[in-house]
This record gives C-alpha cells, sequence and structure tokens, in this order.
C-alpha cells in the first residue's frame, strides 16, 4: 500500500447515531463529543518541498573488541537539516519509499573514549538521494560518490522517509491500536537478517487540528553479519489542517554484538525531527533536477576510499567496510549476505626513484617470510595490464592458518592470498593482500582486481576531485 496519500475527516452515520438515541418519550439527548474514526495519512502535495530539522544526542558504549573490558563510552552530538521532496518508488513496501534532499547542515562530533572526531558532509554531497529497501534507506549522491563516514553520518535513527510508514491503513479513532506493516521497522531501524520484528501503534488524542500517535517496538536480526537488538518508542505529530506528520520525538536503544566489520554497541539515540512545508523549493525545483538521475545506479552507490597522506584513492562496492586506517596502513573486509568472504590490506612502501619500484624477486621472498609456516607454494606470479599505466604484479599463494572449528578444536584451514605490488612511474608503490578460503573463492571471484585496477595516484597537495563515473577495472 502506498503510505502517501491525503488526510481526511470520515463522520460515521451522524444522522443515525442521533435518531438512534432521541426516539420516543420526549428525550432530547444531545450528544457531544461523540467519537469519529479519522484516516490518518501524509500527502499534502506530490510535489510539496519540506523543510526538516533533525537533533540527534547518542550516548552508550562501544566495544572494539568482544568482552566488556574492552568497552569504550561513546558520545554523539548531530545535527542535520534538509529540505525534501518525495519520488515515485521502484516497488511496493519498503520499494516504494523515494525522495530526493538537499542537506543545508549535516554535522556530528563523536567522543569515543579519549578520541574526539567530526565529521561533516562535502559541499559537493549535499544532493542526496534517499531510497527504501528491505534491509534499510539506501543513501546516495547521484554528484559525487560518498565517503565511508559521510554514509554513516547520513544513516541517522528516525529517517523522515519511513516515518509515514507508522501511520494506520484503516480509520481510527483515539485511543486506537494497530500494527504498522512488517517491514517498516527494520527498514527504519537498518536490520538486515530479521528474526523477529513487532511494533505497534495507538492514537493517543486528536482534535481539530493535530493527532498524536505513540509507537513502540522492538526488532531482533543482524547487522552485516552481527547480531543486534533495536527497540524504539516515541510520538508523532500529525498537523490535520496542512495534512502532514510535523514532529517526530523517537527514543532507540541498540544493543550489537562485536561482528566482522563493525563494533559492539549498547546505545541509546534520542532524536527530534521537525517538519513544515518549505516556504521555497531551494536546490529542489523541477529545474534544478531535470537530468538528474533520482535513482540509485552502479556508479552512484559506489564509496570512495581517500588516503590524502598517501596520494591515493579508489572506489568500491558497499560490500566492503573500512575496518582500520592509520597511517601507512588500510584494512578492509567484504561481507555479502552477512557473511565475510575476504579481507583486503593495503600497505604503504617507501617510495623509489621514479620509474623503479620493489624487485618482483624481492616481493616474492618478503611475501614468503611474512606468512612464514602458513606459506605452502607460490601458485601463480604475473604482470597484469589493467588499462592504466601503473605498474601491476600479481602473486598467487596457497597455504593455511591455524583456527578453530565449532566444537572449539584447533584445526588447519585452507587459506588462499592474492598478493598485488602496484607502483606508478614517479616511484610510489604499495603492497596490497587480498585473504580469503578457498571455499568463498568462487563467490569473491575477482572483485580484488576491481580495486586494484581502479587505484588512482594524484599529484602531492592537488585537490581530491572523485568522480561519479567509471574507471578502469571498477565494475
Amino acid at each position: 500500500m502506498n503510505v502517501h496519500s491525503r488526510i481526511r475527516i470520515a463522520p460515521l452515520c451522524r444522522g443515525l447515531l442521533w435518531w438512534g438515541l432521541c426516539f420516543l418519550g420526549g428525550w432530547s439527548l444531545v450528544v457531544a463529543g461523540a467519537a469519529e474514526r479519522v484516516t490518518l495519512e501524509d500527502d499534502p502535495g506530490a510535489a510539496q518541498v519540506f523543510e526538516v530539522a533533525t537533533a540527534l544526542k547518542v550516548e552508550g558504549k562501544i566495544y572494539p573488541q568482544p568482552g566488556a573490558k574492552s568497552a569504550l563510552p561513546l558520545k554523539v552530538d548531530a545535527g542535520f537539516r534538509y529540505r525534501e521532496r518525495r519520488g515515485e518508488g521502484a516497488g511496493r513496501q519498503a520499494q516504494s519509499l523515494r525522495s530526493v534532499r538537499y542537506y543545508d547542515q549535516a554535522g556530528a562530533s563523536i567522543t569515543a573514549g579519549n578520541q574526539v572526531s567530526n565529521v561533516s558532509l562535502r559541499d559537493e554531497a549535499r544532493l542526496i538521494v534517499v531510497e527504501g529497501t528491505d534491509s534499510g534507506v539506501e543513501l546516495s549522491s547521484p554528484s559525487i560518490p560518498l565517503r565511508v563516514d559521510e554514509l554513516e553520518l547520513l544513516r541517522a535513527a528516525g529517517d523522515s522517509l519511513v516515518v509515514a510508514g507508522l501511520l494506520p491503513r484503516e480509520a481510527v479513532e483515539a485511543g486506537d491500536t494497530w500494527k504498522p506493516a512488517s517491514w517498516v521497522l527494520p527498514t527504519w531501524a537498518g536490520i538486515e537478517a530479521v528474526e523477529k520484528s513487532q511494533l505497534s501503534c495507538t492514537l493517543e488524542r486528536i482534535d481539530s487540528q493535530q493527532a498524536v500517535i505513540r509507537f513502540q517496538g522492538e526488532v531482533i536480526g543482524a547487522v552485516w553479519g552481527a547480531a543486534a537488538r533495536v527497540t524504539v518508542e516515541g510520538a508523532l505529530e500529525l498537523d490535520l489542517a496542512k495534512k502532514h506528520w510535523k514532529k517526530l520525538t523517537l527514543n532507540q536503544t541498540e544493543k550489537r554484538a562485536v561482528g566482522a566489520v563493525s563494533p559492539g554497541l549498547n546505545v541509546t539515540a534520542k532524536v527530534e525531527t521537525t517538519r513544515r512545508p518549505a516556504r521555497t523549493e531551494g536546490r529542489l525545483s523541477e529545474m534544478d533536477l531535470k537530468g538528474v538521475p533520482l535513482a540509485a545506479n552502479e556508479a552512484t552507490r559506489l564509496v570512495v576510499f581517500e588516503a590524502p597522506l598517501w596520494n591515493l584513492r579508489f572506489y568500491h562496492d558497499r560490500n566492503w567496510h573500512l575496518l582500520n586506517q592509520n597511517s601507512d596502513t588500510s584494512t578492509l573486509r567484504y561481507v555479502e549476505q552477512g557473511d565475510l568472504l575476504a579481507q583486503c590490506t593495503i600497505k604503504k612502501l617507501p617510495e623509489a626513484q621514479p620509474g623503479k619500484h620493489v624487485s618482483e624477486e624481492l616481493f616474492r621472498a618478503d611475501i614468503e617470510k611474512a606468512l612464514g609456516k602458513n606459506f605452502e607454494k607460490f601458485v601463480q606470479a604475473e604482470r597484469l595490464k589493467l588499462g592504466t599505466e601503473t605498474f601491476v604484479y600479481r602473486v598467487v599463494v596457497q597455504g593455511t592458518v591455524k583456527t578453530q572449528n565449532d566444537k572449539d578444536e584447533e584445526i588447519l584451514q585452507p587459506m588462499q592470498w592474492h598478493y598485488y605490488l602496484v607502483a606508478d612511474a614517479q616511484g610510489r608503490q604499495l603492497a596490497l593482500v587480498f585473504t580469503f578460503t578457498p571455499e568463498h573463492a568462487k563467490r569473491f571471484a575477482d572483485r580484488d582486481l576491481a580495486i586494484v585496477g581502479g587505484l588512482e595516484f594524484f599529484q602531492p597537495n592537488a585537490p581530491t576531485e572523485a568522480r561519479g563515473g567509471n574507471s578502469g577495472g571498477r565494475k
């Protein structure tokens, strides 16, 4: 069902109620305040642009590693201001949700332990397409691929696109309770693999001007393969005269286990969002949006990885997740349908003379030394031509690592490594290693080539103008 329609008040059979109570014996009762059933929906007009303002505060603990001893206090203060214009979705249920936004403000201050960081949206990425999916709200920019920190910033609790899913599908009166569609809470909470979900709403009060809905619920499932439990409770206010929801108050708690690509969490988020028809369309007029792709595509879903200290960037799909990054090493992991398929470690090597690089023989010797007892044999070693002027040398290695099975017994796990030596004409060079098991090799396919072929060295101190189109090796 389309959750976007107009609000109307529909009294039921006033005349019949009157005569049923006021006939015979000279009765002259006046029924004051008789209950009226109301259809509560949100659609003041397909072309309406809204101004949305959100204040978000998060407090709790973050767990970089399993176990209570690793816990760090976490605090987040974030603010968002944007205009939003709805569009036609690509399907039913969550897929029926789509909008385009222009952010005037999007930023957060994050304190984890003793570390403080500030994140904001780049000016060139302020135009954002928002789409509903079964596993959450997907955000992308038609102008430029987003960075990982920008994606995390914009994935805020209580996204305005999903709020109308709380509204009842039938006419209700004060005190009535209903259950929204089963997809609403998992999409709102960003839960991928749902084990259990329940959400209920109550029309707490209503008058001629506004209605107030109370809601509460819980969803249990997984996020990127990590077990998660999210509970929500709050209130939604509707402006009956202007036919739209106008204020959301939300308390959301999340408990998440430490996962392959994400830390554990035990946090509470407090959200207050206000919404009103915009006085002007701003950057969302039909003229501004003419020719702009208002649906995500393969290019706009890419994420840009940047290492300014290395003068390096590349683009990757959203199954890759940045695990850590420091001055000379970065680690990403690839998760598909909750399964960890591969890990990629990138290491900056000392610069060589222009036109030079680490020799192939030394590179192989370093690999064998680094793997030690895990090394069995070299399977393949070759130079690759990936359509760029960059030197690329790949070495495929077979070996084993000690691990534990489900019975906590120590076993030798077969493993495969793809090592790459990458260097440009100026002598800048990197070593990359992709690690995965043989049983994951078919699913992982050649995704390592997509990253290696898309590596871009840029000039020191040059602006890092990421582009949204395809580059060599990207798929």
